[in-house]
């Protein structure tokens, strides 16, 4: 299997300093959960050379759709917790505030309040138990992973990435970082509350079978294609960590 093909080093925290906030979530049997997608499949890649100047930053766009390495995989695994999966378009506010109240504090235990009630409308209109908001997060607090391999990337990194250095084995082996959250908000007796919150950055892999070609500043697309089945097996973890809090009966 191509994950076979890579190591990923799962560099886990300990649960008591992990910045994922969760918590198990109980919701009906047969539940609707909306899942709401506010991400891109545009993939970044740092090089933090020997002195600033040396560093560089690029980003590639890729033809394969988001929802296909988040959004149906995880609608898939909602279903088999016995919950119905409902796509759900981002509303206007959500997007207008999204680096407010998702991206700037991802490893935050509360959302705002005005996140809660634009969020309370959704479920109602679409008759939601849950929602499921997948969005991006900044480098915040790198120093909390272990190794501090995001320490010397920019704060402001969001997303799918990876950064090879120029350290020993900086270009054979690069960081691979999924700076990805998964919010889910249920419904309340008392409007919407936040369950669980998933941060991806606090893991990092290793990409093992990177090639950094002749020109590590300009990657072939058949090496940014490989990245997807990368991506595909960090996502699937991610979920694996989000499903079993779901607990269907609730």
């Amino acid at each position: 299997m191509e994950r076979a093909r890579y190591f990923l080093a799962g560099c886990l925290l300990w649960a008591a300093g992990a910045a994922a906030w969760s918590a198990d979530v109980p919701l009906p049997a047969g539940a609707r959960v909306g899942i709401m997608e506010m991400g891109s499949t545009d993939i970044t890649h740092f090089h933090v050379g020997k002195t600033p100047v040396q560093s560089f930053m690029r980003t590639y766009r890729v033809s394969w759709p988001v929802g296909a390495v988040i959004d149906d995989p995880l609608a898939a695994q909602l279903k088999s917790a016995g919950f119905e999966a409902v796509f759900i378009d981002p509303t206007d506010p959500l997007r207008h505030e999204r680096q407010a109240w998702f991206v700037a504090n991802p490893q935050a235990g509360k959302l705002p309040r005005a996140c809660l009630e634009e969020i309370g409308k959704v479920l109602t209109d679409e008759k939601l138990s849950a929602l499921i908001i997948i969005a991006p997060g900044s480098n915040s607090s790198p120093e909390s992973v272990q190794g501090n391999r995001l320490r010397k990337l920019p704060s402001y990194l969001q997303g799918w990435g990876f950064s090879t250095s120029d350290e020993p084995g900086g270009t054979d082996k690069p960081v691979v970082f999924n700076l990805t959250q998964m919010v889910l908000v249920r419904k309340g007796e008392d409007g919407a509350e936040l369950g669980l919150r998933e941060w991806g950055g606090s893991y990092v892999y290793e990409w093992a079978t990177f090639d950094p070609g002749p020109d590590l500043k300009t990657l072939p697309a058949s090496e940014i294609d490989k990245f997807r089945a990368v991506i595909n097996d960090v996502i699937q973890r991610q979920i694996a960590r989000v499903i079993p809090h779901l607990k269907p009966g609730g």
